[in-house]
């Protein structure tokens, strides 16, 4: 890593540690890497390796009719710049211009000329993307800002870890109920339940989402599609989502549930406190190991470490290092703690 990029990610992570919004997030991600490749627009989607899910995230002078737009074209099947085929083909840099029709109607209908598309590729997977957008009458992206972007992807990696992490784990306190958003076939929003609405209010969107319509929509598409998605396909990867405190004020949890047997009508999108898909999201964004991962899930049902040593042929001592790990990597103080968490 060249000094200009090491200074670029202390100063994000600097950021990031000191519990931003979502739109000051956005903005300071823009600002820092402006120097390294010009744009108008900003997002950074952040997924779980774990799940090949998204997760959360950041945007800048970008509108939410865009990111619907890109969402749909992603799952239509005909557009190669969705981020899990875009890793399929081993392409870790992509420039979407007049070659890529669809991607590229949604660019031009929207005022936009070009897109430049950085797999966020780590340790352990795919953490997401970063896509930038430069206006019309801007020059377009070429080999020197393909060259320069794709040097950013372990910057931005560690970023997001730094973000995710400064916010402690802690059992929610008062909870809401379930809340359900139903999306119809032709991807709109047919109705909100009151849970629902309590739980958009909750959530800390970034500012371009927080008007209840386009909240419910950049909580529900992205996992409704992949609903309908897993229903004609179940290899493809499961509709469930975690929302980190950091971004959301708490861990959430939302899945889809397509209501008819091929998901070609409405899927129920509900949201609720973090459950079983909890684990997953904390392994990835704290490095639990697999042991480590099988260790807590003994420890969920309140099993001591002796008894936890037998079923998984440790010794106790090693069980032992092992929860001192999880304790060290996620701030917790013992197994009461990380039990509660868990728990939801």
């Amino acid at each position: 890593m060249t000094p200009d990029l090491d200074r670029l990610k202390r100063e994000l992570c600097s950021i990031a540690a000191h519990n931003p919004t979502s739109d000051e997030m956005g903005e300071a991600i823009s600002r820092a890497i402006s120097g390294v490749v010009a744009h108008d627009s900003l997002h950074v989607c952040w997924r779980n390796p774990n799940t090949d899910m998204p997760s959360f995230g950041f945007w800048h002078r970008l509108t939410a009719e865009v990111g619907r737009a890109q969402t749909i074209n992603y799952y239509s099947g005909q557009d190669l710049t969705h981020p899990v085929e875009q890793a399929r083909r081993g392409i870790p840099v992509q420039v979407v211009d007049a070659h890529d029709r669809l991607a590229h109607k949604v660019l031009l209908d929207n005022g936009y000329a070009g897109e430049l598309r950085l797999l966020l590729r780590a340790a352990h997977g795919t953490w997401g993307t970063l896509v930038l957008l430069r206006e019309q009458g801007a020059a377009p992206f070429g080999q020197g800002d393909v060259d320069r972007v794709a040097r950013l992807a372990q910057p931005l990696v560690a970023v997001s870890r730094s973000y995710v992490r400064a916010t402690p784990l802690h059992s929610p306190d008062g909870d809401l109920p379930p809340g359900v958003i139903v999306v119809g076939a032709d991807h709109a929003v047919r109705g909100i339940t009151p849970e629902g609405h309590a739980w958009l209010r909750a959530i800390r969107l970034p500012g371009a989402l927080t008007e209840p319509e386009w909240a419910a929509v950049a909580l529900s598409s992205e996992v409704a599609l992949a609903g309908r998605r897993f229903v004609r396909d179940p290899t493809t990867p499961r509709p469930v989502t975690c929302l980190p405190s950091a971004y959301a004020g708490r861990w959430v949890g939302v899945q889809g549930q397509p209501l008819d047997a091929d998901g070609t009508g409405d899927v129920a999108v509900v949201i609720r406190a973090a459950g079983a898909e909890l684990l997953p999201a904390l392994s990835a964004w704290y490095d639990v190991t697999g042991r480590e991962r099988a260790v807590i899930d003994e420890l969920r049902e309140g099993i001591p470490a002796k008894q936890i040593a037998r079923r998984l042929a440790l010794s106790v001592h090693t069980v032992n290092d092992y929860l001192k790990a999880i304790y060290r990597k996620t701030g917790i103080a013992g197994r009461d703690e990380i039990t509660a968490v868990l728990s939801g």
